[in-house]
């Protein structure tokens, strides 16, 4: 009597914990937390990406007289653009894997599944308690069901609970110091882009007569100045880099790898548990 109403109670929990709203809702929660920073940060990747193609794009070129002379840094921006564009990825990839366990938390909390898992629980409580219930199945296989619709149900809002836990207590200062330094440097560099653009701008604006006879000093002026701002807009990224990997390092652990190993050690519970002689779990007397 005892095992059958351990077992009852139990099951019981599972579907009062599968109909509540509230687990749905924190979740929910969470995970729109998790994705707004992930496209915020995915939206300074892309404009520092951005803001780096257009630094390499600037090019002086004057040609009067015969004398022609170009100039452009993007060379010299290629190591940076490299790691921009791999900020942006992880990124893109952590985004995507919130979108897909919201996505799995979505098929878990809909009513047509919440009442298939309802059915389920409530039909191996009735053989528990009846072994002779007309059921075409055994009592085992109902609860190898009910194990496996707990995972697609449980599985993603305790990860989204682990993975926020973890969040808070260990990656949190280190994302928002982080986010801080790229955001600051992201606002350096605009200012620097403008600066550069309006400076270019003036040169081919008021280059008067006169001044095309001194082709040559024009051109060195303006390397010197263009040289100047890669170097700054370069030292700008070193200084961020270091921020840039610690994002990267928050992203990858809290929005891939953690998810991966808690999903896969749930599957793989679930598998072992699948493979095992259960009927000593739910036999009774």
């Amino acid at each position: 009597m005892i095992k059958k109403v351990t077992i009852s109670l139990f099951l019981l929990l599972m579907l009062l914990l599968s109909t509540s709203e509230r687990l749905d809702l924190h979740s929910s929660k969470q995970l729109d937390a998790a994705l707004t920073r992930s496209l915020t940060t995915f939206a300074v990747a892309r404009g520092l990406n951005g803001l780096v193609s257009m630094v390499q794009g600037t090019e002086i070129n004057i040609s009067p007289v015969g004398l022609g002379a170009t100039f452009t840094p993007g060379q010299l921006l290629d190591p940076v653009n490299d790691m921009v564009e791999r900020f942006s990825w992880v990124m893109l990839m952590s985004s995507v894997s919130i979108g897909v366990q919201e996505t799995m938390l979505h098929l878990g909390k809909t009513m047509l599944f919440k009442l298939l898992f309802a059915l389920v629980v409530l039909l191996l409580i009735l053989q528990v308690w009846f072994k002779g219930a007309l059921v075409p199945w055994s009592a085992q296989k109902s609860l190898k069901v009910v194990l496996l619709l707990a995972l697609v149900r449980f599985s993603v809002p305790l990860t989204v609970w682990l993975n926020e836990a973890v969040y808070e207590a260990v990656l949190e200062q280190e994302y928002t110091h982080a986010y801080a330094e790229v955001m600051l440097t992201s606002s350096e560099v605009s200012t620097m882009v403008t600066d550069l653009q309006v400076k270019k701008a003036q040169l081919e604006e008021e280059r008067s007569f006169m001044d095309r006879f001194n082709v040559s000093q024009q051109y060195d002026d303006f390397k010197r100045e263009l040289k100047a701002s890669v170097d700054a807009f370069i030292a700008a990224f070193n200084e961020a880099m270091e921020s840039m990997i610690r994002l990267i390092t928050v992203f990858v652990l809290n929005s891939i790898i953690i998810p991966l190993l808690a999903l896969w050690l749930f599957v793989y519970g679930t598998a072992y548990l699948m493979r095992q002689d259960l009927s000593a779990w739910i036999e009774t007397k």
